[in-house]
């Protein structure tokens, strides 16, 4: 099984599953536990007469379990994730008596079995359902949905015209009042400017108005903050003004800045890539109402960065097909742009490898090269993956920093718990540190010290 404990802990939904699977990661609580190339299975007593029946599919990994937790995974799949893993002589064995050799069990489970072959079939007729949907398109029924489109992208383009004049007014407003005064506003403010721009479905730059009422928090040189954002918000408002006349590519980064959104089935065949992909690491953002979950991945063979992004309404589950420090064969699509980042899932390999090594920058120095070029490509960039390697981490002026090989020092964007644990990892010697880079500190997600991975954030 090429899934570490980590990797699993980080599958858990909370920390409060993440302690109950650890508990239940103990033989003597499973009974009929097996494996074969493709599952796990097994049964765990709980507090009724029935034990639960806990299957995984690591292919994906997926999981089904006959508890009625509504968490997922829930603590029986996790424990019995970690068990196997932490223990996997035990896999394989059915119960048996005391002082009798377990006997293999290499077959699933009549139970597990009947899972597995629900998720084949149900993925054999999805690909069906697909292939005949397209089949059955006729030249009418295209040339409608394309006058639909177009209808609904010009009524769309009429408010998010309408909402950005406004931002233009708003920001003209803020200047003329002097940048000083943005300490003085009140959370009103900026949401309501923000709350316009989402009704005008310009969401990213409603994103980008409620980013600046941050701005006058950040301490020392926050006025110099406040006027980059800003400057950025003018910049985007004339190229949406002139888009026309833009290039392509720079069409598609100022309606990506804005928060226009393309659906993967549009996105044009010649931007597939495929390669083996590392997941370099993972985290995971907001509230039960709405969470995202950013996921970067680097070609093996390409060298290429990719963010994979996904979202979870209400109660709704975030896919766990992508583990932190695997890496699978796939073919990703890429959303268009001068630096394309945003990729989707195209097709993928059930075959996932843990990874120990990854590459990355040597200096902070070339990293900031990266994004002195990635900027003149695309100056809306928000975040560039950024794996470190051979820096130390150190606390300077009650600041965190990570200090580069030739002394350089770049500024980490964690809390004390993370810095110390930074620290402790590190013991003063030289480790990879993997995070987003925003042009001004480094969020870190996962470290690597001495061959081990450790995740930074959930």
């Amino acid at each position: 099984m090429n899934y570490s404990p980590a990797q699993i802990i980080a599958l858990a939904p909370d920390a409060a599953s993440a302690k109950a699977g650890r508990s239940l990661a103990t033989a003597s609580k499973w009974q009929n536990v097996g494996q074969d190339a493709r599952a796990l299975w097994g049964e765990c007593q709980g507090s009724g007469a029935k034990p639960y029946q806990t299957v995984i599919d690591l292919n994906e990994p997926a999981f089904k379990c006959s508890c009625p937790s509504r968490k997922f995974p829930c603590k029986h799949a996790l424990g019995l994730f970690l068990l196997i893993a932490n223990q996997s002589a035990i896999a394989g064995t059915t119960t048996a008596a005391p002082g009798v050799t377990p006997t293999p069990a290499t077959t699933a489970a009549a139970w597990a079995a009947e899972w597995l072959a629900k998720r084949d079939s149900q993925a054999q007729r999805k690909s069906e359902t697909a292939k005949k949907a397209d089949e059955e398109l006729d030249e009418a029924t295209l040339a409608r949905r394309a006058s639909q489109k177009a209808k609904r992208s010009l009524d769309r383009e009429a408010k998010v015209v309408a909402g950005l004049k406004e931002l233009d007014l708003w920001l003209r407003d803020l200047l003329r009042h002097g940048l000083a005064s943005a300490q003085t506003r009140s959370f009103d403010y900026w949401e309501q400017m923000a709350a316009r721009l989402i009704d005008a479905q310009a969401p990213g730059a409603a994103r980008r108005v409620r980013e600046l009422s941050r701005v006058p928090q950040y301490g020392d040189g926050w006025i110099e903050q406040m006027l980059t954002k800003v400057s950025s918000l003018f910049l985007l408002l004339k190229a949406f003004e002139r888009i026309e006349t833009l290039p392509t590519a720079t069409q598609a980064d100022v309606r990506t800045a804005i928060g226009w959104s393309y659906k993967e089935d549009e996105l044009p065949e010649e931007n597939v890539v495929a390669d083996e992909w590392l997941v370099l690491g993972q985290r995971t953002t907001g509230e039960e109402s709405l969470r995202v979950r950013r996921t970067w991945l680097c070609g093996q063979r390409t060298a290429k960065s990719a963010l994979i992004l996904e979202f979870a309404v209400g109660g709704q589950h975030l896919a766990v097909d992508l583990l932190p420090g695997t890496s699978t064969e796939a073919e990703l699509i890429f959303y268009p742009g001068n630096y394309p980042l945003r990729a989707g899932i195209k097709k993928r390999s059930n075959t996932t490898r843990t990874s120990k090594e990854i590459s990355g920058y040597s200096s902070t120095e070339q990293l900031l090269t990266t994004h002195a070029d990635v900027l003149a490509l695309n100056p809306w960039i928000e975040a560039l993956p950024a794996p470190l390697k051979t820096v130390v981490p150190v606390r300077r002026s009650e600041r965190w920093v990570a200090r580069d090989v030739d002394g350089r020092l770049l500024l980490l964007r964690c809390d004390a718990a993370t810095g110390w644990k930074l620290i402790a990892l590190s013991g003063g010697y030289p480790m990879t540190i993997f995070g987003e880079w925003n042009g001004q500190s480094l969020l870190p997600i996962a470290a690597w010290a001495d061959g081990r991975r450790v995740e930074l954030q959930s």
